[in-house]
Order: C-alpha cells, then structure tokens, then sequence
C-alpha cells in the first residue's frame, strides 16, 4: 500500500483528496494547521519547516495548501512562494516519488495577479523537478468551503455590485472530478505531463449567471448592480493603502477579472477524465 501525503488536507479540494485516495487503496497523511496528535496527521505551516521524518515512508505529495492571510507580495512570497518550493524540494531530498502541485487557470505568463504569479514561480519548480502541474477552475462541490463558499453566502444577499456587468468567464470544476483526475496522475505506471493540466468543464459560466443560479438554489431574488472594475479597482486599492484588511482584496478582484489565458484541455483529454456539466449540477446540487 502507497502513502500520500496532503497538504491542506482539511479544506475542499485536500478533504475530498484524502476521501478519494482512501477509497483506492493509499494511505494518507494529513499535513493541516493545528493538527491533532492522531496517527496520519502532521502539523503544518506554510512556511515553517517540517521535522525531517515527516516525509518517511511517503511515496507522494499533492500541495493544495496556501495561506490566505498573506497580502502584499513580500508576504506572499514569503510564505506562499517560497514555503511551497521549500516543502516540494524537502519531499523530493527524502525520497518521495511523485510531486503534484495544484495550481490555479489564473496562473499564466503575464498573468496580473499576485496569486496567479506566485503560483506560477512554484510551478515551474515543480515541473523542474518532474512533478506534476494541475490547475483547477474555480471548484464547487461544497457551499461552505472555499471562494465557491463565499460566492454561495453572498448570492444571499439581496443586492450585490458586479463588476463590467459581471461578463467574465469562469470555468468550473466539481471537487470530486479534481480528486479524480489527482488519483490517476498518481497511479503507478502515469506517465508524467511536462504541460499542465487543466482541470475545469470547457464551456464557462459568466460571474453573474453564476451568482444567478446560486441565488436561486436559495430560493432568493438577487439584484446585481453594475459597478466599474477600474473604479472598484481604484476604490480597493485605497482602502488597503490606508491600512484596512479587507475580506475581498483587489488582488481577489484582478483574479476575478482575469480572463487573459486561452486554457489548454488537451491533457484532460489524455487523462480520459470527463468534468461534469455545471448545467445539469447547478439548479439542484449548488448549495
């Protein structure tokens, strides 16, 4: 039997990971904040090093964890950045076998993000080292975790500003599908891509349909107003420059906004791992 370690195994996509893996077979060892003194967990810090038997007996990473608290990129390089190459180059000086980073579609060349940027440096570390590259859309499957958590509580509300009139694209991935296509790129005999693979069904669902349909599946009537993204943009800005911490960060507004990558399905389609359709998911399964 095979060990995997996991990163943020406590969160959405880890959680469902560790589900999927234990059901094929592997064994999992949880790598979360505050662990519990349990067998198959380790307590975890993006960042921080690890004590060196962490990784004994490990055959596999998969690194979903990223530290949300992180603001401005000296932090988010810090922590982020470089705590992630120094975990990947930890497992792979112990002897784990196989490295898979999940990644983000907003992470590109050119990408105007400081979460996509920062994604992008690790990947290129990973793929150095012969690892694997997934990046997700944006993924649904559970309305209490994640950003499809806080899109889900927010399409309660009886109004919201969208931004461009909530135009842009967003492609969508059920978690289960993610943990499935992160299992068979761990299977023994996988040949490992050198591109990576993106994980999302290729028809896109704009941000304001998205919020539509949410809203419904709370059985409530959603008025979107319209706002411009450079004055929102601006607006943000001031307010983090003055020192507030704010729970939706222009960085997360850039992101959103960022619709600037062509996405590549083409290693999905090798993976022969079909996404499910958010139209038959999404009026009965969205919250």
């Amino acid at each position: 039997m095979s060990q995997c370690a996991i990163t943020g195994a406590n969160g959405l996509v880890g959680g469902a990971l560790a589900r999927r893996l234990r059901a094929t077979g592997w064994e999992t060892l949880s790598l979360v904040r505050g662990a519990r003194s349990a067998a198959g967990y380790v307590p975890f810090e993006l960042g921080k090093p690890l004590p060196p038997e962490a990784f004994k007996g490990v055959d596999a990473l998969v690194h979903c964890a990223y530290d949300w608290s992180a603001r401005g990129w000296k932090d988010i390089e810090a922590v982020n950045v470089r705590g992630s190459i120094e975990l990947c180059e930890a497992a792979v000086s112990a002897g784990v076998q196989r490295l898979v980073f999940i990644s983000t579609v907003s992470a590109y060349r050119g990408c105007p993000s400081l979460y996509g940027r920062g994604k992008l440096i690790v990947e290129d570390m990973v793929r150095s080292r012969g690892g694997i590259v997934i990046r997700p859309g944006l993924v649904y499957g559970d309305s209490s975790k994640g950003m499809f958590g806080a899109l889900s509580r927010l399409s309660g509300l009886p109004m919201l500003p969208v931004f461009d009139d909530g135009r842009q694209p967003l492609f969508l991935v059920h978690v289960e599908d993610l943990a499935t296509v992160i299992e068979v790129t761990l299977r023994p005999g996988h040949a490992v891509s050198p591109d990576p693979i993106t994980a999302a069904f290729p028809e896109p669902v704009t941000f304001r349909k998205l919020l539509q349909l949410l809203a419904r599946a709370r059985g409530k009537r959603l008025l979107l107003v319209p706002v411009p993204a450079p004055l929102a943009l601006a607006g943000l800005r001031l307010l983090e420059a003055i020192g507030l911490r704010l729970s939706f960060r222009s960085d997360s507004l850039l992101t959103l906004l960022d619709a600037g990558a062509t996405l590549d399905f083409s290693e999905l389609q090798r993976l022969d791992v079909s996404m499910r359709d958010w139209h038959e998911e999404f009026d009965i399964r969205a919250v």
